[in-house]
């Protein structure tokens, strides 16, 4: 392991903030579904369909005048596949180019306790390699769960067989997805797990400095879901120059990151709550000074902001939030706040990204509910919204 350089650049919080932005978005106007999630290098997702599913809001927010239809449609259409599904952050859609880096987990998957047995593995194994691709629900043996949060056994034996690389998803049906044999969904030259773990890993953290732009040991050990000491250890052996940043105890960035212009100006957008910019918590307080919140899974009367929860970014500060959902009716608004600093300007451009947002989800309509706010804000809101 080589010593940790000392910093040789000062950067000051906004200017981190606008590296951090530019980073998150890729440049051009010719983005597309593939080029933007080989840049992200990993998409989240959710069951949870409120609003969009959250692949859906991450990637379409990021590539213009792209629906939440036309995302999947891409990912269900190209041949060979884009993505698989793997838990690089939580589950998440990795670019398929991607396979070799994550065979340090594949690897240490198989070490588990939860890692199925031998003969549960064959017949798993049989059954898909007779019958082709397979949902969880052609292959689950017992009843499941009454609530549908319990993992059975067969489901904790497909998802472990997955992480472990003995299945591959890179396929749907009806919003499941379909287990395979990797040897038929993967390109040959990607299989193996040739690479060992340092390598894999140093190179994921590249990918997620390039994504994240500018970060802390923890923010990118998150990003990867992976041991803060095991990113300490190999980030003086990656190609990121080592910064400080204005009240930050260390970071590291990534060379292009600090060689692009600062963010340039965007038009407002909701960001999906599991969005590769605000996942780590204590990186969006450290960055924006804004305090993200999920709240999707408290009884209704604990929560503060609302089921569905999108922070607001606008030249590149998150001002605002909403509870948003979409239905045939629209996109509904039923609650929202705005945040001290989010300046006169703030209506117009909540209400900019709303027509952006309704746009994506595949309506014209928008409504805010009556309490949404308190009267000064809801009025504002619906001036703007005109």
């Amino acid at each position: 392991m080589s010593a940790t350089p000392r910093p040789g650049l000062e950067l000051s919080l906004a200017h981190a903030r606008s590296i951090a932005v530019a980073a998150a978005f890729p440049p051009g106007d010719r983005l597309d579904v593939p080029s933007t999630l080989g840049h992200l290098h990993a998409v989240q997702l959710d069951s949870i369909s409120v609003l969009a599913r959250a692949h859906q809001l991450t990637l379409a927010t990021r590539i213009p005048h792209t629906t939440t239809r036309d995302v999947d449609a891409a990912l269900n259409s190209a041949s060979p596949p884009t993505a698989f599904v793997y838990p690089a952050h939580a589950l998440s859609l990795v670019p398929l180019t991607d396979w070799p880096l994550w065979a340090f987990r594949r690897r240490h998957t198989r070490t588990r306790p939860q890692y199925p047995d031998p003969g549960q593995r064959a017949a798993l194994l049989a059954r898909i390699r007779a019958d082709g691709p397979l949902p969880l629900r052609s292959l689950r043996t017992e009843q499941p769960t009454t609530t549908g949060w319990g993992w059975g056994p067969t489901k904790t034996a497909l998802e472990f067989m997955v992480w472990a690389g003995d299945l591959a998803c890179t396929r749907y049906t009806a919003g499941q997805r379909l287990f395979d044999l990797p040897e038929r969904c993967i390109p040959h030259p990607l299989l193996g797990d040739d690479l060992d773990d340092d390598t894999c890993l140093t190179r994921l953290l590249e990918h997620a400095a390039k994504t994240l732009g500018v970060g802390t040991v923890d923010d990118f050990a998150d990003y990867l879901r992976i041991r803060p000491a095991s990113a300490a250890r190999l980030l003086p052996d990656t190609a990121l120059t080592p910064v400080a940043v204005q009240g930050w105890s260390s970071a590291w960035a990534h060379p292009s990151a600090l060689a692009r212009p600062e963010a340039a100006r965007r038009e407002p957008v909701f960001l999906g709550p599991f969005d590769n910019l605000i996942w780590h918590r204590p990186r969006v307080q450290r960055l924006f000074g804004f305090t993200q919140v999920f709240e999707a899974y408290k009884p209704a009367a604990r929560r503060e902001h609302g089921y569905y929860v999108c922070p607001l970014l606008a030249d590149g500060q998150l001002v605002a939030r909403a509870d948003l959902a979409s239905t045939s009716a629209g996109l509904t608004i039923h609650q929202a706040s705005f945040e001290p600093h989010a300046g006169p300007e703030a209506a117009a451009r909540f209400a900019s990204a709303c027509h952006t947002l309704a746009t994506t989800t595949g309506t014209d309509r928008i409504t805010v509910q009556a309490d949404a706010a308190d009267p000064h804000t809801s009025a504002a809101l619906r001036k703007a919204l005109r």
